[in-house]
């Protein structure tokens, strides 16, 4: 009963009774009956400008109060004055929007669902919410099936490769596969542009991918169409990034003598390291200056010590296992003993330190220029 929709608009297939004796015309007023309720309306004809007797058409009732009904529902019309009984017929949609008159893809719909199965109803329903996506006890409310219904339909619907269904931990979303396909296209025509573009670049951003193509998904239920992606071998992630399946990052010429640059500067810079936005390096734009030193940050050939300063990732296991080792003997190191042990400027010091809380080898211990071992 839960799955009853109150409603003041329906959706039905109305025939007229061949004994009666008048014509139904647009817009007139009836008296509605179902089981359970008797309510006025007017009939707004969808696809006739009358239906005479014996006579069938699709109808929108528009009722003066609500009623509960299910689609399939039967029920019969009489006139409003005087009251003799002229037809009935069966609910399509309880859940309808307004419609309009004579419009060739309503009267498809309808046609649809009055041949239809509950689970064709319910695919229409998950093909209407491609960029959104619906969860089962959305389709319950607005088909006014129960909930193991609609999860009957949907598993169907599943079986034949129809939709795709994300179980989450409140409820469970539904994708048509069309809509899949669809978004898989787009996705794969957004990632190929961009790396053409960006070269040097692992792909696009996941969250960009997020605000730009699904933006109405919620965030759980994108990371599940991501898998969804990844394990049919539509896209490829890498960290954040999400790329054409068999896509790498451009490695010519020009990589090899921007890497061998920047790895040379920070490796001549030693511990008093090379402020990255003092290097430049001839005829190459700075964003791809940008995107090299990205991949080599996670190739993990450096490291970012903080927004300023980078240097390679053997330098800072050096320190590291040097910290480590001082640490083992003296609970507290500070600043100053930092810039001893690597004959370095305090200015370089304190970002090494820095550096080591942040990988947790170190901690404050209350004053600015010490540490203690994590």
């Amino acid at each position: 009963l839960n799955s009853m929709k109150n409603t003041d608009l329906l959706d039905v297939k109305l025939n007229v009774l061949d004994s009666s004796v008048r014509i139904l015309t647009n817009h007139t007023r009836l008296h509605f009956f179902t089981g359970t309720s008797e309510v006025l309306c007017r009939a707004v004809l969808l696809d006739k400008e009358e239906i005479g007797p014996g006579e069938s058409g699709y109808v929108q009732l528009r009722m003066e109060e609500e009623v509960a009904v299910r689609r399939g529902d039967k029920f019969v019309v009489r006139f409003y004055s005087p009251m003799e009984t002229i037809g009935g017929g069966v609910v399509l949609e309880p859940n309808p929007k307004i419609k309009r008159r004579f419009q060739p893809e309503v009267i498809e719909e309808l046609k649809r669902k009055e041949e239809g199965s509950s689970a064709d109803v319910i695919e229409m329903h998950v093909k209407s919410h491609a960029d959104t996506l619906i969860t089962v006890s959305e389709l319950a409310k607005l088909t006014a099936l129960s909930l193991e219904e609609v999860e009957q339909d949907v598993k169907e619907l599943e079986g034949q490769e129809s939709v795709y269904v994300f179980p989450m931990r409140k409820d469970t979303y539904v994708w048509h596969c069309d809509s899949a396909r669809e978004a898989e296209h787009i996705l794969l025509k957004a990632l190929t542009e961009y790396e053409e573009k960006y070269p040097y670049r692992y792909g696009i951003k996941k969250a960009q991918v997020q605000t730009t193509y699904f933006k109405k998904v919620k965030p759980n239920v994108y990371d599940r169409i991501l898998t969804l992606l990844e394990e049919q071998g539509s896209l490829k992630r890498v960290d954040e990034f999400l790329s054409t399946p068999g896509y790498e990052v451009r490695k010519d010429k020009i990589y090899d003598r921007v890497s061998e640059f920047l790895l040379d500067t920070f490796k001549k810079a030693g511990f008093d390291f090379a402020r990255y936005s003092e290097i430049t390096c001839k005829d190459v734009p700075q964003e791809i200056m940008d995107d090299i030193l990205n991949i080599l940050l996670e190739e993990k050939q450096i490291v970012k010590i903080n927004d300023e300063m980078y240097t390679l990732i053997s330098y800072m296991e050096t320190a590291k296992e040097k910290i480590r080792e001082h640490l083992k003997e003296d609970p507290l190191i500070t600043i100053a003993q930092v810039r001893d042990m690597f004959a370095t400027s305090r200015k370089s010091a304190k970002p090494i330190l820095e550096y080591m809380d942040s990988i947790k080898v170190t901690k404050k211990t209350g004053a600015e220029s010490e540490r203690v071992a994590y």
